[in-house]
């Protein structure tokens, strides 16, 4: 069941995809496919299916309870509402989810946005402890793609953290220009000055027209709201933290 719905999201998906070129007319329809050529393959797109490692910082700081219950319980959430988006906006996509403090791990590998269960119970057996190694989360997700076959699947990584340490920009680098990613990064606290801005800034996907893609958030609906939109495909960008 779980391969019929991922092929029906596929065919979906291209669909919608050449229906919204011929709808815009023949000459429209090139100039934008031309538009789209010349851009990096790590501008994001809502059309087509996606691949998407949701990394969560499960430091011992994401037990805070500013985002009530905990940090950690919001990150989920938002994972969550992620997940439930996608499975109904494109159903041929795949999601997996690492944690990491001062260690890394794979909860659970891609898997279809359709099998619900997997995914709950993946989210729901982080805990907080630890420290943080922001490198750490990115160098999984860089094993992850790296030994992923080209599926013509969108690569997409979304950087949970509460907090600051390690040294990132490699891998954040490697999974950029090398993978082709684009890295979602979103801070969060009782104010930005807990996680350092311009390092995340770094590792998120900067855009061609200089949108950056990080973001400060500092309550827990507001964060599923920012995933919600993300799986969308709507960026945000800025007016207010």
């Amino acid at each position: 069941m779980n391969r019929r719905s991922e092929f029906i999201g596929s065919i979906r998906c291209a669909v919608d995809d050449l229906l919204q070129r011929l709808s815009a007319g023949t000459s429209t329809a090139g100039a934008a496919l031309a538009v789209r050529q010349s851009l990096p393959p790590t501008v994001p797109d809502r059309s087509g299916p996606r691949d998407t490692a949701v990394v969560v910082d499960v430091s011992a700081s994401m037990g805070t309870c500013d985002y009530p219950p905990t940090r950690l319980d919001g990150g989920i959430h938002a994972g969550i509402a992620y997940n439930d988006t996608r499975a109904k906006e494109c159903p041929g996509d795949r999601i997996a989810v690492i944690s990491f403090s001062s260690v890394s791990r794979l909860v659970v590998p891609l898997t279809p946005v359709t099998d619900r269960k997997t995914i709950l119970r993946a989210f729901r057996r982080l805990t907080a402890d630890g420290g943080t190694d922001l490198a750490e989360g990115l160098r999984a997700a860089v094993d992850l793609f790296e030994h992923e076959p080209p599926s013509g699947r969108r690569r997409h990584v979304i950087l949970l953290t509460d907090g600051q340490g390690g040294k990132p920009l490699k891998m954040a680098t490697r999974l950029k220009n090398e993978l082709g990613v684009v890295i979602d990064v979103v801070g969060i606290g009782g104010s930005p000055s807990v996680v350092n801005e311009a390092l995340l800034r770094k590792v998120a996907t900067t855009d061609p027209d200089g949108f950056c893609h990080y973001r400060f958030i500092k309550d827990p609906e507001t964060l599923s709201e920012h995933y919600t939109a993300l799986a969308k495909g709507l960026l945000w960008h800025g007016g207010g933290k």
